[in-house]
């Protein structure tokens, strides 16, 4: 009995069925192969997903802030602060003229003699009709004093005295109208009529220059009107590159109405007279030191809301955005403010990275970097 139950076609029936069952089992169990296969490639794909930042070489120079020494500066041309005209008070005939071109003179020295138009005469009729009245009231004042004329006499006596001494000056001030004298000190720098003509009231006889103080005269923008102060030092550059120091003397309140600048004045002491009026001239007024920063004029950009400033690589090689403000404008470079400490300015390719972009950093001293938009 026991022999046919353990016949050997019965067991490997046995074994057989065990082993089915057993590898159904392990399909339930465990992943297929085909499986794990198919599992592989969507983890790769995933991770193939995931964004990968590139990291773009820029260029970068580092800017220090430090104390600046700030100018504002002008175009502008000299002028003589002293200029002025000697002119005819009367109508006459030039007799005489006692400068010409170049000649120094001081304020109340002669420049040119009328002809005397009788006026001499009208002085000498006005003198006889004051020693006249006089003699009349000193000889009616006796008779008055002894009781032979009346008291009540005098008053005219007074009056015709009074009279006689208006006429008198009056034709003394036509002769000394006859007389063209400098109004100020200086050099005589025009000579517009010559001996032997006629002129009219007001006619110009010489015009005169004082050579000190000279003014260098220019212009200020609205933006740039507020810094600037009475009493600050002007430096002032000439057309020959000679250089002399003055001081601001004139600031305008009333603008130009087509240009929008206001005038600016600073005096020049010129006492020899080296410098000569109506020569072109740059003048830079001296404003209060600031602490700012030095950056290329290149590395400014704008952000996306449209603010001034420059990209900087921070620490981490990372791109951030500085504001600045400007203060001082250079050739090459600018000065500005916004910088509070040592930092690594991107001057080139800050066009092609924008804020959080991890970045390589090039010194722009010892490398060239070729500015170009990530791929």
């Amino acid at each position: 009995m026991a022999s046919r139950f353990f016949k050997p076609s019965r067991v490997i029936a046995v074994l057989l069925v065990a082993a089915a069952g057993l590898w159904v089992a392990s399909g339930r169990l465990l992943p297929h192969a085909s499986e794990q296969a198919e599992t592989k490639p969507e983890a790769t794909a995933a991770t193939a997903a995931a964004p990968q930042i590139p990291v773009q070489k820029v260029a970068v120079t580092t800017a220090v802030p430090q104390r600046h020494e700030r100018q504002v500066i002008l175009s502008c041309v000299t002028e003589a602060d002293q200029r002025a005209t000697a002119s005819s008070r009367a109508a006459g005939i030039i007799a005489q003229l006692k400068v010409e071109r170049g000649s120094k003179v001081k304020a109340n020295d002669v420049v040119a003699q009328l002809s005397d138009e009788g006026h001499e005469a009208s002085v000498r009729q006005a003198q006889a009709m004051l020693d006249q009245r006089e003699a009349e009231y000193a000889a009616n004042k006796r008779l008055i004093e002894r009781g032979d004329s009346p008291r009540n006499n005098l008053p005219a006596l007074e009056a015709a005295v009074a009279s006689a001494q208006a006429a008198l000056a009056l034709a003394q001030a036509e002769v000394q109208k006859s007389t063209v004298r400098a109004p100020v000190d200086g050099m005589v720098d025009k000579v517009p009529v010559q001996v032997g003509q006629a002129v009219q009231v007001g006619a110009d006889i010489a015009e005169i220059v004082g050579p000190a103080p000279m003014l260098a005269i220019g212009a200020v923008s609205e933006a740039r009107r507020a810094q600037l102060k009475i009493g600050q030092l002007a430096s002032v550059r000439f057309i020959d590159n000679s250089t002399a120091v003055g001081t601001v003397s004139f600031i305008g309140l009333s603008g130009d109405k087509a240009t929008r600048t206001y005038r600016v004045e600073a005096k020049i002491s010129n006492p020899n007279g080296v410098i000569a009026d109506g020569v072109s001239c740059e003048m830079g007024v001296n404003l209060d030191p600031v602490e700012a920063t030095s950056v290329p004029r290149s590395a400014l950009v704008f952000s996306d809301a449209g603010v001034l400033g420059v990209r900087i690589a921070d620490g981490k090689s990372q791109v951030r955005f500085k504001p600045v403000q400007l203060v001082d404008d250079g050739r090459e470079s600018v000065w500005v403010t916004g910088l509070e400490e040592t930092s690594r300015v991107i001057v080139v390719g800050q066009d092609f990275v924008k804020e959080g972009d991890p970045v390589e950093a090039v010194s722009a001293a010892s490398a060239e970097v070729k500015a170009e938009p990530p791929a």
